[in-house]
């Protein structure tokens, strides 16, 4: 379903999904930020290291069937960092909400990571997200099928040691930034917040320019 072009998030259910060997309360900063704006924040912790994406990709389909029923009026929006965004596109794949608004995905290993290959031949028996996030072009991540949304902000941070810009981008993307940090210290950034919402609210980032 296509998301109104520019509406106030007052009414709106926003779904934060953290990344890879990481806790909610790395994106405790965005979720307080975007607190001040959405009708309800829900900032979701999972178990990253140990289980294959498919299977917290359900759990999150499951949350948002549960978001969707507590508030029938509201649209529900997702903001996933790192393998965070992969969980996101996998749950509104199985299960796309009524009233889906928008997608934005932070520093996302959508093409794979370099540093997931490297790890995935030692560790990927006790962390089956590393064999998945490889950027093998005929691996799990890079054979994924694009995004069921109309919406799609992709944010890439501009020293990103661990997913370059070019594995962050999908080609469907209704926008496209890079902001100057680190993969995670992104995450901590003012700016990073004050463009993920302002893309929920317009479907578009706040470009130097000046262009929406």
């Amino acid at each position: 379903m296509t998301a109104d072009p520019a509406r106030p998030l007052a009414a709106d259910a926003v779904v934060l999904v953290h990344g890879l060997a990481a806790h909610r309360l790395v994106m405790g900063t965005l979720a307080r930020a975007l607190s001040r704006s959405c009708r309800r924040v829900v900032n979701w912790g999972y178990p990253s290291l140990w289980s294959p994406i498919g299977r917290q990709a359900e759990k999150l389909a499951a949350l948002l069937a549960e978001i969707e029923a507590d508030h029938p009026g509201a649209r529900i929006h997702l903001v996933g960092h790192s393998m965070g965004g992969i969980i996101a596109r996998l749950a509104l794949a199985r299960r796309l909400p009524v009233r889906f608004g928008r997608l934005v995905m932070i520093a996302p290993p959508n093409r794979g990571s370099h540093v997931a290959t490297r790890l995935a031949p030692y560790l990927g028996r006790i962390c089956p997200p590393l064999t998945e996030l490889t950027d093998d072009p005929g691996g799990f991540v890079c054979t994924l099928p694009p995004p069921p949304v109309d919406e799609l902000g992709i944010i890439a941070a501009s020293h990103d040691f661990l997913v370059p810009e070019a594995s962050t981008r999908l080609g469907c993307e209704r926008d496209y930034i890079v902001l100057p940090g680190l993969h995670s210290s992104l995450l901590w950034r003012r700016e990073t917040a004050e463009q993920v919402r302002h893309f929920l609210e317009c479907g578009r980032f706040r470009h130097t320019d000046g262009s929406v």
